[in-house]
């Protein structure tokens, strides 16, 4: 028996370029498979391009000369082809596929819409069928018109857009039918018949197209369905039928659905994927139609259709639920899930009944989500649907049995007054049943979504335990079936159970014992919980000794254990205390047993562990400190077993760190037994400070012998070596802290607040002893440095005893700085070292510091003695090496430094003079400095160690500093020191300058340069002292209006003058030649005269041309500007004048400026005319509108300008600014006279035709012409 031919279709998606595709349409032709027909429709619509359409060119006949000699091969003129025309271009976009169907969609919605709102307009004039009648119509001829576009070959989207509107008006008709009650006349009733008659016709038709039944196995039953939906709009009247209506709508489109789609899949034996199609769309767009006359039309209770519209949405997910999801179909199950939310929440509370039913259709739909994507949400879903249903299930059963049921849960737990912690128990099978999902999930190899849901569930078991807190017998049942629940998984598991869920499980068991102690055992004290907690700890502990997940989770159990248990005894401890410590508490010693422990199974395990043991050994001993540091007696015995512990962990892994935390502790028991027993706080910080230096000296004594006694045992002398570290370590925190504060109390001696004693310089007398035994044998910088510090404290306490002045400490600084020095140059000579310690350079620093510190506050006749003094210090410890040179620098400002404090004393002393005769005293104090290193430069050389270049940098380093008291000093009043402030600037402009010239030919031409020009500068400053004397009233009064002019007098001969031949260069003395006239004209601006301008430009003129360089005339233009503006200003002549000036300054530029005038600046001189011509075009046009005139002038000269000298600037703005006056006077005199403005309107429209027309009828020619005047514009300048 052979299957019934049905047809089907096949959607291939390949680009339209493929170099292949017509290859394979061909064969699909030769095979029959597809008809020349459906060839030329593929081609039609998916092989379309532009269209470039190229004019034949006319060639135009040019006269050439024919060379007999040679005939070269005339080239082909070619023509650029024309671009597309931008019309054609936009039909031929209008016609492809995507704008056809979007304008169909268009074109339907306005039809519908537009058509809806004429009927509505004029619907009270019709009555009942003539209003029918009219849908009737309009569906028909949607009928006819599709079946007509379905013939056409080139209509087939409008014919199945047509097709779609008509299935979609088709229920529209049986809704109208039976609103418009059209069975209440006999006549009516019979055009009711007949027009149910014709629609079922055609449905029936329309069912048949291929666009609805493509992928049906039985297509009539989808006929059957929209007949169905269609039908059920009748009777709506009757008042129990619109409920039943939607439901049957509902259930019997779902039943047809699944049935087609699920025989589907079972025919071809596999999951095809169902999708949304067209039909299905249909569909649902007839049961929201249902639904909405249902909801909006009827006004059925909404709380009614709860299921209903969650079976609606089921059923639009449900199709849209496929393999290979893309956005259609994500849109489509977003819907379906917004229907199923809409009808949970229109019934949760009226009707549960229905809302469980939606939950358990959302709960297949997710489910099945997730076995199809595998995406965590829809476990979130899931989970989160599950645990409402619960709540939903709950509201179902009968009250009677929720009461009975509550009640006998209660007496069992005895939680009267806790009932809601029942919860923690009545959803623990829910979590059960979810672990189950995720096991099955992780079996199923879908590892994320098992991850996702493990971590949901157990934040839902955290949960449910807190719920239970309130009540501990629940919360210890809640825990019981945890652990049991997380054994299980364990087990099931094996060796790939994670160690997180190990842990947890851990961690579970350990709170359900607890709990259950808790729960029979209610009043049990802190005290006795760290108990349990430290047992517990040890046994977990003793069971970590093995290996595996389970061991190491013991270890960490333990660790949280002993955490816990130390939080109890603290908090416990702490309750006893208010301002005092407690005196009796002994329950912190149990806590010794974490480092016990630690230690004992650290010398039972395996050695990779023992180090990490071992440490967390030593930080319990000394965390457990914490517990009995307090209570006295107790604390000898928690540190007399730490020390224990301690040696012990040191002799296990034979560390430095651990010998140092042993030293420690004894030294802590030390003191805790002198404390303790000889009650030495009652005696002061000073003996304690002198039991600290006997400490420091006993340590390193015993270091000392621990490094001279050798053992046979190498494992004995290693830790012989090791603790002699130890003890050095702590001799050196205990030296460092001893001076720390006896600095501290030298400090407040020197404050008043405290008295100096015997007993503190015993003290450092025993430091310093102790300090020096360790130093003489490895002498090193830091014993040094201590060895100076407490030689400091020593005369500072000594000192006190005679008075507590700092002056005196700054003296003994002084001379310890001395001694320092002193001492570091016989310790080189004695050991016979090239390279002394840091410590013989650093510390003469520090005293000399410290000395200048302590006297900063006194100023007397002797106080830059210290100064120097501590300059002597620096200098001689930066004089060894090349690399302390800087000590010498600074050790020669220090020197300076000292002789400006003895000026400034003396200057205090004197009465009278101002503020600037200071400066210049300090100027020239260091002007006199200057010259001193100059002439004792061969000695200090050998002295100092400093070459010739270095001392003249101190030198020149002077000149800068006295340059700048005497600048300073001129803007300042002065009254007796004139003559010496014009001394000694004349010494600093002569070093300066003659710092510039050269005396070989290897010298720096830039810097001898630089100080020429600095000298020139200074001289032009100085100058400013000679204003208030005669000569200098001459010029800034009488002659001020001349100076330039006097000025370019002395420029002259410093610019000829052979300066490179006395041996400076030529290039400052010029510069300064060009920058003295244009000074002098800047300050004397406002009283200068145009013919001093006039001088000085030709001044400049002449240094151009002697000079050869053209850019100097730019001064010279600019001052003849000014001078001829300043004529115009007297002559009162108007901003044309001025503006002129300015644009022919920029023509002289582009005409004459060598540079610009190369052919590589033809860009820029263009520029340039362009710049200039507009400016004065462009003022014209401006400022001079009324008079047409001057601006017709202007742009006359300069058009015939640009004509005659074949300038293509001067043309363009000429015929600019002609064509903008023109046009201006025409818009002025058409607001004037409207009548010549239309007239004028007319003629340019009239001239706009005739343009057009010859540009179309010309073309070549004009298109000739403009070629020719661009080339010949390329000639132009």
């Amino acid at each position: 028996m052979s299957l019934p031919e049905r047809p089907f279709s096949v959607n291939i998606r390949l680009p339209s370029y493929h170099p292949k595709l017509l290859e394979g349409l061909d064969t699909w032709l030769e095979l029959g498979l597809i008809s020349d027909s459906q060839v030329k429709q593929i081609a039609s619509e998916h092989f379309v391009c532009r269209l470039v359409v190229s004019h034949e060119i006319v060639p135009e006949l040019v006269q050439v000369t024919h060379d007999a000699r040679q005939e070269l091969p005339q080239p082909e003129t070619l023509t650029p082809p024309k671009p597309p025309n931008a019309l054609a271009g936009m039909l031929q976009s209008l016609m492809a596929e995507l704008s056809v169907r979007w304008l169909l969609f268009l074109g339907m919605f306005l039809v519908v819409v537009s058509s809806g709102l004429l009927a509505a307009s004029q619907w009270d004039k019709f009555p009942a069928s003539g209003q029918y009648a009219v849908l009737f119509a309009y569906t028909l001829s949607f009928f006819g018109a599709s079946f007509w576009a379905g013939k056409q070959s080139n209509l087939r989207l409008t014919a199945q857009a047509l097709l779609v509107v008509t299935q979609l008006l088709l229920p529209v008709n049986f809704w109208a039918i039976d609103g418009f009650k059209l069975w209440q006349h006999p006549q009516e009733v019979l055009f009711a018949v007949i027009a149910s008659i014709v629609l079922t016709v055609i449905t029936i038709l329309i069912g048949d197209s291929r666009i609805f039944t493509a992928n049906l196995p039985h297509h009539h039953l989808r006929r059957l369905n929209i007949l169905g939906l269609s039908y059920l709009h009748l009777g709506w009247s009757i008042p129990v039928f619109p409920l039943i209506a939607v439901y049957i709508a509902m259930v019997g489109t779902s039943f047809l659905t699944v049935y087609q789609t699920l025989y589907l899949e079972r025919r071809n034996n596999e999951q095809l994927g169902r999708g949304i199609t067209l039909s299905a769309s249909v569909i649902i767009y007839a049961l929201l139609l249902i639904l909405f006359r249902a909801i909006f039309v009827i006004h059925t209770d909404i709380s009614l259709l709860g299921l209903a519209i969650g079976i609606c949405g089921w059923l639009a997910a449900w199709l849209a639920l496929v393999k290979a999801e893309d956005t259609q179909q994500r849109l489509w199950q977003l819907v379906g899930a917004t229907l199923l939310f809409f009808g949970w929440s229109v019934s949760v509370i009226s009707y549960p009944g229905q809302a469980l039913a939606v939950s358990g259709l959302s709960l297949w739909l997710f489910g099945r989500r997730l076995q199809l994507y595998n995406f965590p949400r829809d476990y979130f879903f899931v989970f989160a649907i599950g645990l409402q249903a619960n709540w939903l299930i709950w509201r179902v059963i009968p009250t009677d049995v929720k009461s009975s049921l509550v009640a006998f849960i209660i007496q069992l737990t005895n939680s009267q007054n806790t009932p809601w912690t029942l919860l923690s128990l009545g959803l623990f099978p829910y979590l059960l049943g979810m672990t189950v999902v995720t096991e099955y999930l992780r079996q199923a190899n879908k590892f994320k979504v098992a991850i996702f849901g493990e971590n949901i569930n157990f934040c839902f078991g955290v949960i449910l335990t807190v719920i239970g807190l309130s009540h501990p017998g629940v919360v210890s049942w809640n825990l019981l079936l945890n652990t049991a629940t997380l054994l299980v998984i364990n087990k099931r598991r094996g060796s790939n159970a994670s160690w997180q869920l190990i842990y947890l499980t851990h961690i579970t068991a350990i709170l359900t014992f607890c709990s259950f102690i808790n729960w029979r055992l209610p009043m049990l004290s802190a005290e006795y919980w760290a108990i349990i907690l430290l047992v517990l700890m040890v046994g977990e502990w003793l069971y970590s000794v093995g290996s595996g997940v389970w061991c190491r989770s013991a270890m960490h159990m333990g660790y949280g254990l002993a955490a816990v248990s130390f939080a109890l005894l603290w908090f416990e401890a702490s309750t006893y205390t208010s301002i005092n410590y407690p005196q009796q508490n002994e329950w912190g010693l149990t806590w010794l047993a974490v480092p016990t422990t630690l230690t004992v199974i650290s010398t039972r395990t395996e050695i990779t562990r023992r180090p990490f043991l071992t440490i967390s050994s030593v930080l319990a001993i000394g965390v457990a400190q914490f517990l009995t540091i307090t209570v006295p007696q107790v604390r000898l015995i928690s540190l007399a077993i730490a020390t224990v512990l301690m040696f012990l962990n040191t002799n296990l892994l034979q560390q430095v760190n651990l010998a140092i935390v042993t030293v420690g502790f004894a030294l802590v028991l030390e003191s805790a037994l002198l404390l303790d027993i000889t009650k030495l706080n009652l005696l002061g910080i000073d003996v304690w400070l002198f039991f600290g230096a006997v400490n420091v000296l006993s340590l390193w004594v015993l270091r000392s012998i621990l490094l001279t006694t050798v053992s046979e045992k190498e494992n004995t002398n290693y830790l012989r070596k090791i603790y002699a570290t130890a003890l050095h370590k702590w001799a050196l925190i205990l030296c460092c802290t001893q001076l720390l504060l006896l600095t501290v109390r030298s400090i407040l001696i020197y404050q008043g607040i405290v008295q100096p004693r015997i007993l503190y310089l015993a003290t450092i007398t025993i430091i310093l002893t102790a300090i020096l035994f360790r130093t003489w044998r490895q002498p090193s910088n830091q014993g040094f440095y201590g060895i100076g510090l407490s030689l400091e404290l020593f005369a500072a306490e000594a000192l006190a005893f005679s008075g507590r002045t700092t002056i005196k400490i700054a003296v003994a600084n002084i001379a310890l700085g001395l001694i320092a020095q002193l001492f570091g140059e016989w310790w080189k000579r004695h050991h016979r070292i090239e390279r002394l310690p840091n410590c013989f350079h650093v510390l003469p620093i520090i005293y000399a510091a410290f000395s200048v510190i302590l006297r900063f506050d006194t100023f007397t006749s002797w106080t830059g003695l210290f100064t120097f003094g501590v300059a002597v210090i620096v200098i001689g410890v930066g004089r060894r090496y090349k690399t302390l040179k800087p000590l010498v620098y600074t050790g020669l400002i220090g020197i300076s430094i000292s002789l400006y404090e003895l000026l400034f004393y003396q200057m205090l002393q004197r009465e009278g003079g101002a503020y600037g005769d200071g400066l210049i005293a300090m100027s020239a104090l260091g002007a006199i400095i200057m010259y001193v290193y100059r002439v004792l430069s061969p000695w200090l050389k050998n002295e100092l160690r400093l070459t010739q270049p270095e001392i003249a940098v101190v030198a020149n380093y002077h000149w800068v500093w006295s340059s700048c008291l005497l600048l300073i000093a001129i803007a300042s009043p002065v009254e007796i020191n004139r003559v010496i402030g014009l001394g000694t600037g004349a010494f600093l402009v002569r070093y300066a300058i003659f710092q510039g010239r050269a005396t070989s030919i290897s010298e720096d031409v830039t810097a001898k340069e630089i100080w020429v020009y600095l000298g020139l500068i200074q001289a032009v400053t100085i100058s400013i002292f000679l204003r208030n004397l005669p000569i200098g009233r001459l010029f800034t009064q009488h002659l001020m209006p001349w100076n330039a002019a006097i000025v370019c007098i002395g420029a002259y001969f410093i610019y000829m003058l052979p300066w490179q031949h006395w041996g400076w260069s030529k290039k400052p003395w010029r510069n300064a030649a060009y920058i003295l006239p244009l000074l002098i004209v800047a300050l004397t601006w406002s009283q200068i005269y145009s013919v001093t301008l006039l001088i000085t430009a030709s001044f400049y003129i002449f240094v151009a041309s002697f000079s050869c360089t053209f850019r100097l005339t730019y001064i010279s233009v600019v001052l003849v500007n000014w001078a001829l503006m300043r004529w115009f200003g007297e002559w009162r002549l108007d901003g044309l004048w001025y503006v002129t000036l300015i644009g022919l300054s920029f023509f002289y530029i582009a005409q004459f400026d060598p540079e610009i005038r190369l052919p590589s600046a033809k860009t820029t001189r263009h520029y340039l005319r362009l710049f200039g011509s507009s400016i004065i075009c462009g003022y014209a046009i401006i400022y001079y509108q009324d008079t047409a005139w001057v601006p017709g002038v202007f742009s006359l000269i300069s058009v015939f300008a640009g004509l005659a000298l074949r300038i293509r600037a001067f043309l363009y703005v000429g015929t600019a600014t002609f064509l903008i006056t023109g046009i201006y006077q025409l818009v002025i005199l058409s607001l004037r006279y409207s009548f010549v403005k239309w007239l004028i309107s007319l003629c340019v429209g009239i001239i706009l035709i005739s343009i057009a027309a010859n540009f179309e009828t010309r073309r070549d020619q004009l298109s000739a012409l403009v070629r020719s005047t661009s080339n010949e514009f390329e000639y132009w300048e």
